[in-house]
């Protein structure tokens, strides 16, 4: 059986789930990464819930003493679609900064696949809660993650390339810092160079296809999408000359 807490409750963190009331918790739309509640996922889970299924719990951030929500606003929403006043919830501490990170975390981590201007919007998240710096080492100053290690963090859905194109255009101090790492240059394309904006974006839809296909389980549906992809790739391989990348 779950706790039970409020606003007012001084819990700083809790592992276990407690039991907190919808009516107290702070939905701030800066941390739904998802531009939109997917009416059929909610509809699906007020179904699962009607008949007895246990939801995990949402993640709720403590910030300043206000319980914001961060992760499970499908689930929230279902809770309210069947009556239900109250959700089991995890407790964390968290800036505000680090709150919108920790949406962005739990959105690339499951559910649906997020949309490029989404995964931007993860990135943007990523950086402003600074999760780019690595801690210092004895006599060190503190370090800093690749455009790679960035990509990586963000669940593979974009190429380095793109998460230094977005570190350029979204923050221009902190790309001055990265200097001269290598990709750098590739990753700015000019007007003077659309190719360059068509290759990102194809690597980006080919990013996105894999990841939404990571939620397809029916052998038939994956067989469908894989000849798809045998076709497309048919497709690139006789369109142009091509080599393949030398690392």
């Amino acid at each position: 059986m779950h706790d039970t807490i409020t606003a007012n409750t001084n819990a700083a963190h809790t592992a276990l789930p407690v039991t907190i009331l919808i009516a107290d918790l702070h939905r701030d739309p800066r941390n739904q990464i998802r531009h939109a509640v997917n009416r059929a996922v909610v509809d699906r889970y007020a179904t699962a819930l009607r008949a007895g299924v246990e939801l995990p719990p949402v993640r709720v951030a403590m910030i300043e003493g206000v319980p914001t929500l961060v992760d499970g606003w499908h689930r929230v929403a279902a809770h309210q679609a069947i009556g239900a006043t109250r959700v089991p919830a995890v407790i964390v501490q968290a800036t505000a900064r680090e709150a919108r990170w920790l949406a962005a975390e739990a959105n690339l981590a499951h559910g649906l696949p997020l949309k490029p201007r989404e995964v931007r919007d993860a990135f943007r998240a990523f950086i402003k809660a600074r999760k780019h710096r690595t801690p210092a080492k004895a006599g060190q100053a503190p370090g800093r993650l690749s455009y790679r290690e960035i990509a990586k963090a963000l669940g593979g859905l974009v190429t380095h390339q793109t998460v230094s194109n977005w570190m350029h255009k979204d923050f221009p101090d902190i790309a001055r810092e990265y200097g001269g790492e290598v990709g750098m240059p590739a990753e700015a394309p000019s007007p003077d160079d659309p190719e360059a904006a068509f290759a990102s974006a194809a690597h980006d839809a080919i990013r996105q296809a894999v990841a939404a296909a990571r939620g397809v389980r029916d052998p038939d549906r994956r067989g469908a999408i894989i000849e798809a992809a045998e076709v497309a790739l048919r497709e690139l391989r006789e369109a142009a000359p091509w080599r393949p990348p030398e690392f």
